[in-house]
């Protein structure tokens, strides 16, 4: 097993590979499918407890009890996938990272062997966080500790890989009164 350091990479010595990110409160984990221009090719690429499933990269549910998870079978991603980065963000509202370790465990997919772990130094407000990266680098497969935080939330790392955010809707204008009908005018 390798304790991994923000940027360092290995690479990958299996074709599925799970992602569980854990620490000492529950966390929403997520992957985005990334092509080469760093942007996901539709809001499909995103992948979490509501929509967990996507081609080649599936989200498992921990059920509270166990760390939730990206499955990334490299086998399966489509032509044009060179990365997939799986993102952490503390379950309750507003609640930043400081005083929080949050430990990403690679694990072979199939046989559940660890590959590598990693842990983000020095934590403070941010309330999402880019974790890890599988990417492809020549034709193989590896994998990168990011470690890079965001205190704009998830929402802050949707929209810079390019999924749509909706944001809350703004109260609707108030419609303007009707004009007041003219009578047509006395006939001569």
């Amino acid at each position: 097993m390798t304790a991994m350091t923000p940027g360092s990479n290995i690479p990958l010595t299996a074709a599925r590979v799970a992602v569980d990110v854990a620490a000492p409160v529950r966390l929403d984990v997520s992957g985005l499918l990334l092509g080469a221009n760093g942007k996901v090719r539709s809001d499909d690429d995103f992948i979490f407890y509501n929509q967990p499933a996507g081609p080649g990269v599936t989200y498992r549910s921990g059920g509270g009890t166990a760390p939730d998870a990206i499955v990334v079978d490299t086998g399966a991603l489509p032509a044009g996938i060179e990365r997939i980065v799986v993102t952490a963000s503390p379950d309750a509202a507003g609640q930043t990272f400081q005083g929080i370790e949050p430990t990403a465990t690679l694990r072979n997919a199939d046989d559940g062997s660890v590959l590598a772990t990693f842990t983000p130094p020095r934590l403070a407000t941010e309330t999402a966080l880019v974790v890890v990266e599988i990417y492809l680098r020549n034709g193989a497969w590896k994998a990168r500790a990011v470690g890079q935080g965001y205190a704009n939330g998830l929402a802050g790392i949707a929209t810079d890989f390019g999924v749509s955010v909706d944001e809350e809707p703004a109260a609707a204008p108030a419609a303007a009164p009707a004009p007041a009908a003219v009578a047509p005018p006395a006939p001569p």
